[in-house]
């Protein structure tokens, strides 16, 4: 049975940066080792018309197979259903499957989807990670259900972003290893400075033969269905034309109000900061009021240019307005 791996974790909490990291590791493994690899999958979930997050995975790294549209636990579970069992016909030879959710997706229903035939006789539950945010992890867990019931469910959690914190990096360590245990006393937890040594860590923990034996599925509810209100959250797509200018458009997302709770996007622009006025393609982050951006991999000139915002009271016109303000050059 091929063991599946589900990755969690709130709106921005650094999910698809640990898992580029760890699937970096793997690059690196595979170049000491002759033969044929292992491969390793990956199920990409996004809220919202738009994909984002399986763009920021390094191509030809692992199959994609991105599931775009909604929540999986809300209205994917059969196209999950369908995607894994497509994969495993198509790649026979998988060695793991990583599932990495949307971050408002409460986990229980996803591992019932697993846990139900035909995929419970194909595949079995490895481990659940949670990635959990140092920085914004207490004031996300008033905007949703989901922030908490993914900590419970987790077999491991990861602290993100303890690099960010500064001197009291290991008091903050101690404050969010006792919010962890007041939803769950037994998951083995990873403390490490930046993505790199927390992926480490992770990839050490899951080739330990007691996770390698895989939990059991939980037993519970057949179907997961709801009025379409129990998130709460809006999504919000608009395209990018032009190329912009970083600077004015992180100024300009940051005045945005709290009630966008996630944004991200990509598109083609010029970051001064970075030392050169020549524009390059970039994905682009806002959790919090915090701003950040980093490169895309090699030919994703292809890629869509966008803006997808998460949360309460959207507003097109708004969001437009900041992306207007940025525009250096229209149609590059």
């Amino acid at each position: 049975m091929v063991p599946v791996v589900l990755l969690t974790g709130f709106l921005g909490s650094g999910k698809t940066t640990l898992l580029n990291r760890f699937m970096a590791l793997r690059q690196e493994r595979a170049r000491w080792v002759e033969g044929p690899q292992p491969k390793l999958a990956i199920l990409v979930n996004e809220l919202g018309a738009v994909g984002i997050d399986a763009a920021l995975l390094p191509p030809g790294a692992a199959r994609q197979v991105e599931l775009p549209g909604g929540c999986i636990c809300c209205t994917l579970d059969e196209n999950l259903e369908k995607s894994l069992g497509e994969l495993l016909d198509a790649e026979p030879a998988l060695e793991m499957v990583v599932i990495e959710t949307t971050g408002i997706a409460e986990p229980l229903p996803i591992l019932w989807t697993l846990g139900r035939e035909p995929l419970s006789e194909r595949v079995r539950l490895a481990a659940v990670v949670t990635v959990v945010d140092a920085l914004e992890h207490e004031r996300h867990r008033p905007l949703a259900p989901a922030v908490d019931a993914q900590v419970e469910q987790a077999d491991v959690v990861v602290l993100s972003k303890l690099d960010l914190v500064g001197e009291r990096a290991a008091e903050r360590v101690d404050e969010l290893v006792a919010l962890v245990r007041e939803n769950n006393r037994g998951a083995a937890v990873i403390a490490e400075r930046g993505a790199g040594a927390s992926a480490r860590a992770l990839a050490r923990l899951l080739a330990d033969p007691q996770l390698a034996g895989g939990r059991a599925f939980p037993s519970g509810g057949d179907r997961h269905t709801h009025d379409g209100d129990r998130h709460g959250f809006e999504t919000l797509a608009l395209p990018i034309d032009g190329t912009l200018d970083f600077e004015e458009l992180t100024a300009q997302l940051e005045e945005l109000p709290a009630s966008y709770v996630r944004i991200k996007g990509i598109c083609h622009a010029i970051d001064r900061s970075s030392g050169t006025d020549e524009p390059f393609w970039i994905a682009f982050h806002r959790v919090g009021a915090r701003v950040s951006a980093e490169p895309l991999p090699s030919g994703s000139e292809r890629v869509f240019p966008c803006v997808v915002a998460l949360g309460t009271g959207l507003d097109a016109d708004q969001l437009a307005a900041c992306v207007r303000a940025a525009v250096i050059t229209s149609g590059g």
